[in-house]
């Protein structure tokens, strides 16, 4: 398994009360969010972001009613929306 750090990311469509990353940066390389979703899953690679100066364990998880699945941080004393914080591409 390889650790990469997410660096950006670029937001879909939302509904105004949720955000949907779309796609992120990884160094130099771009990625669909459903990509990365696929290698967490599988176990292939582990992403991470830097937040606060700390790092910060990139997830997937289950939304409920559409059962798809969205990249989050992992709990922990970090706000979910950490993410959100990265430069947008």
């Amino acid at each position: 398994m390889t650790d990469y750090e997410i660096v950006a990311v670029r937001e879909g469509a939302g509904n105004g009360r949720t955000h949907h990353i779309a796609a992120v940066k990884v160094g130099e390389s771009l990625f669909l969010a459903d990509q990365i979703v696929h290698w967490i899953n599988a176990g292939t690679h582990r992403f991470w972001l830097c937040f606060q100066n700390e790092e910060v364990d990139v997830v997937a998880k289950e939304q409920g009613t559409s059962r798809r699945f969205y990249l989050t941080i992992a709990g922990g004393t970090f706000p979910p929306v950490a993410m959100l914080t990265l430069p947008r591409f």
